[in-house]
């Protein structure tokens, strides 16, 4: 969409952990799309990923909730300071928005339907509490260093390259 919409940059980054290098195929010929293999848990592949943009579109996460409970420091390690790591590469590189994916799985065990931002329950995974977390250093960034940072709380995503062998194919 950026790139058909005349984006002057549109830089990936990205460690092909839950994708395939083959959907970028038809980007890699746009002299505006550059792609950088690496990972959010490094924290200076994300300042180098975040030097010259103005808009950073954080969608990489390690998903799962039970793969969460399975692995928690993973999940940690991605989520959560993977996250902080981005935040602060923002911030640093004076990126003027940065939207980011939260989850629906921060509403934990709360009961009220229609759910909202203001009535979330007790966390039920490390998955949850990763998310909640980032949540938490969105709006203590925003409140300290004046960022304009939005987090979408997806339910279960999919889309037309997603892994056909994955847990939610």
């Amino acid at each position: 969409y950026l790139l058909k919409h005349k984006a002057k940059k549109v830089r990936v980054l990205d460690n092909l952990s839950n994708g395939f290098m083959k959907n970028l195929d038809p980007f890699l010929s746009n002299p505006s799309f550059e792609f950088v293999k690496g990972d959010i848990t490094d924290a200076y592949t994300c300042k180098k990923a975040c030097e010259g943009i103005q808009l950073v579109s954080h969608q990489a996460a390690l998903g799962s909730v039970p793969r969460s409970i399975k692995f928690p420091l993973a999940t940690h390690a991605s989520n959560a300071t993977g996250f902080l790591n981005m935040l602060t590469a923002a911030k640093d590189a004076g990126v003027e928005k940065f939207i980011y994916a939260s989850s629906s799985s921060v509403y934990g065990d709360s009961k009220i339907s229609p759910k909202t931002e203001q009535t979330i329950g007790k966390a039920l995974s490390p998955y949850a509490v990763s998310k909640y977390t980032n949540e938490l250093y969105a709006e203590v960034f925003a409140l300290n260093y004046g960022m304009k940072i939005i987090g979408l709380r997806y339910f279960n995503i999919f889309g037309p390259k997603q892994d056909p062998n994955g847990q939610y194919a």
